[in-house]
């Protein structure tokens, strides 16, 4: 019986080692410069849990922001995107190599910007309520709610088109300069910037991070990336089963007070 015992809790051992393992080499990219309250919402749950530095992010899992909090996706390319504050995005796609950046992020409200290194075959696709930006290694701004996507361009140029409507056009943004789409419309022509003008600072702070990440990805050769992530992962693991388990706790005494209140009111009716 011990035998068997000892062998279970082995195979549990290894299943969950090798699995935060991959997972953590599943992803070309961590989670940096973590500011405030960020939140990850993984594929098939539905609590959210704090993010930790140097944690991979899994396809399909949803990164949200509080007020006055933000973070980085920090990508093996070099690449880097802010997630700002109040602010729900996930990763769609992500595929790297050393001659291209394959990628699709939905904004689904809030702002990112975006410092994306150039390669010969960048394609990226920043997905909104409103629009869709196709990206072609370059710094940009997007800012959206269900309502309007507004898009900035600091270097490079991005296509942007509406999603909706009789007609889906597509202009064409250059550096300095901004469009908009409303919902069910056509992209405003573009014009200098003026409303996205306020995320050019962040944008040269970005720059700065994108230099400092450039030499580390040259220090760390992607094993020692890997292991680092797998680190954040295990750490991420323990805080999201003491989230579990508090809920779970919360729960039962909210059930207990139900009760308890019942116990009351049906006492108090039976009361002579």
């Amino acid at each position: 019986m011990k035998k068997f015992l000892c062998s279970v809790l082995l195979f549990i051992f290894l299943s969950f080692y090798l699995s935060t393992f991959v997972y953590s080499q599943n992803f070309s990219g961590e989670i940096g410069e973590i500011k405030g309250t960020v939140e990850i919402l993984k594929t098939g749950e539905e609590e959210w849990t704090p993010v930790v530095s140097e944690m991979p992010v899994q396809l399909k899992d949803r990164l949200k922001s509080a007020e006055n909090s933000s973070c980085n996706l920090e990508l093996d390319d070099g690449s880097v995107i802010f997630i700002g504050e109040n602010t729900e995005a996930s990763v769609e796609m992500l595929e790297l190599t050393a001659e291209s950046h394959n990628s699709k992020i939905s904004l689904w409200f809030g702002k990112i910007i975006a410092n994306i290194s150039k390669s010969k075959n960048t394609k990226m696709e920043v997905h909104s309520p409103t629009a869709i930006v196709a990206v072609r290694g370059t710094e940009f701004a997007v800012e959206t709610n269900a309502q309007k996507t507004d898009v900035g361009v600091f270097d490079g140029e991005v296509g942007v088109k509406n999603t909706e409507g009789a007609e889906i056009s597509e202009v064409t943004v250059k550096p300095d300069e901004e469009t908009s789409v409303q919902k069910g419309t056509r992209p405003r022509p573009p014009s200098r910037l003026v409303l996205m003008q306020k995320y050019k600072e962040r944008n040269l702070r970005i720059k700065n991070r994108v230099v400092a990440l450039r030499e580390r990805l040259k220090r760390l050769p992607p094993e020692k990336r890997a292991k680092a992530r797998q680190i954040a992962f295990e750490k991420f693991q323990k805080l999201r089963e003491k989230r579990i388990e508090q809920i779970k706790k919360n729960q039962q005494k909210r059930k207990v007070i139900k009760r308890k209140a019942i116990k009351r009111e049906m006492h108090e009716r039976n009361r002579p």
